[in-house]
């Protein structure tokens, strides 16, 4: 045995080890749970660990054993490596199957070269080697490259170039038996040691990007799991502020109309004003900066707060039946100040889950600013008035003008109507009263649907 032999012998012990290593390490690695690519790696690279130490035992068992039956077990590896690729693909593996197919590769392969070595020349069996592991290597490329392509895993695309070098390497060996006179990786010579050197190092780098994304992919379905329950806390964390909210919001209204002499039915009407109001803003293409559908949502469930600091009003006062003094006319527009401190002492409004209560705030503390400033508690003007409040005001306003109250009978809806638009540009926004302009007739049908049974 030449120098160089010997360092190719040496090789193909050397790989054989550790293929064998490398299946232990995936096996100690992955030993509580074992995904279908890994299984389908790990018994390649066992089939891979036999087929180099039975070539690499040339001069110690017969050839059939050796060179024949070595090779046809590296092919069935190959079959194990292809698999496990795909499997990467979302390929259900039925491994029973797979062993099957992997001794059928080894049979047909060992009479392949049988056939070769009788019926052609001894001297192309390595040629037939070569072609073997270039087509089985550029399958497998092909799959690597297409799961990086769909999945973009780190490693992958490395792999998938380690792969093609290793194949292309493959592809030349072949070239080199049958048209350049190389023979067997055993008879030595320079272009011999080169190639299975250059082998040995992609295989081994190939092992150990396949190991690099493996853990990356395993690692990756962590986080994603990690992830999914942290998500799962969310969810419920925030069903649970909803539903606190939901009870606190059905306890504040309960609260309103029990301290009111406005019915269920004032509440209704002004609920779906606000959204006529919104929806015609949007279409008018006005403040699309802030209207959207959950905007509408929000302020739909926020528009019945808009009094609630009637509350803290005292009876004699806010049930009054007559004008109220100048000194009472003071009491009573605290209640402003008064739905703004109740509704900010609860911390709901403090998290995003809570945009009901934030616009709730707004509107209750709001709703009676004007839009030249002369109104109150503030006295704010123009579009420092929270939109929400400018938009429930219109609302409240055309409420109480139609229907009876105490002090007052109800306004026909044509009075009110011509009541607003001269409020344009004093009391209100002048393009909210152009959106209300423009659904009157609904804000009329909403009148006279949710009308009081004694108006």
């Amino acid at each position: 045995m030449n120098s160089t032999a010997y360092i190719i012998y040496t090789i193909f012990l050397f790989f054989g080890m550790f293929s064998f290593a490398g299946a232990v390490l995936l096996l100690a690695q992955f030993k509580n749970e074992r995904p279908e690519y890994v299984t389908a790696w790990i018994v390649g690279s066992l089939l891979l660990g036999v087929a180099t130490v039975l070539l690499a035992m040339k001069d110690f068992i017969p050839e059939f054993y050796s060179y024949r039956l070595g090779n046809g077990v590296n092919a069935a590896g190959s079959v194990y490596f292809l698999y496990s690729c795909l499997s990467l693909l979302g390929k259900k593996l039925h491994f029973k199957v797979i062993a099957l197919q992997a001794i059928l590769v080894t049979i047909i392969f060992t009479m392949i070269l049988e056939v070769v070595g009788q019926l052609i020349d001894i001297r192309y069996r390595p040629a037939v080697v070569a072609l073997n592991a270039f087509l089985f290597n550029f399958f497998t490329t092909i799959v690597i490259f297409k799961y990086n392509q769909l999945r973009k895993v780190p490693f992958s695309f490395v792999l998938g170039m380690t792969s093609t070098l290793i194949s292309t390497i493959w592809f030349l060996r072949f070239n080199f038996v049958m048209f350049f006179g190389v023979g067997y990786a055993f008879d030595g010579g320079s272009l011999n040691l080169i190639t299975f050197t250059l082998l040995l190092v992609l295989s081994i780098a190939r092992f150990m990007l396949f190991i690099a994304m493996v853990t990356s992919i395993e690692w990756g379905k962590k986080e994603d799991l990690i992830t999914e329950n942290y998500l799962m806390k969310i969810e419920l964390a925030q069903k649970k502020v909803n539903q606190t909210e939901t009870q606190y919001l059905e306890t504040l209204n309960a609260l309103a109309k029990a301290r009111d002499d406005e019915t269920g039915n004032h509440i209704i009407r002004t609920q779906h004003y606000v959204r006529l109001l919104c929806e015609r803003l949007r279409l008018s293409l006005h403040y699309l900066n802030q209207i959207n559908d959950e905007y509408i949502d929000l302020l739909f469930q926020a528009a019945p707060l808009h009094d609630i600091g009637k509350i803290g009003i005292p009876d004699q006062i806010l049930l009054k039946k007559g004008p109220l003094t100048d000194n009472e006319w003071t009491v009573m527009k605290t209640h402003t100040l008064i739905g703004e401190a109740v509704l900010s002492s609860t911390e709901l409004h403090k998290t995003e889950q809570s945009s009901v209560i934030s616009k709730a705030i707004k509107i209750a503390g709001g709703h009676h600013e004007k839009w030249d400033g002369t109104g109150y508690p503030r006295g704010l003007a123009g579009q420092n008035i929270p939109l929400e409040a400018r938009i429930m005001s219109l609302a409240d306003m055309y409420d109480a003008l139609v229907n009876k109250r105490v002090y007052k009978k109800a306004w026909s809806h044509e009075d009110a109507v011509k009541e607003i638009i001269s409020k344009s540009g004093n009391q209100f926004d002048p393009l909210i009263v152009e959106a209300f302009v423009a659904e009157q007739a609904n804000f009329n049908a909403i009148a006279i649907e949710f009308r009081e049974e004694s108006t």
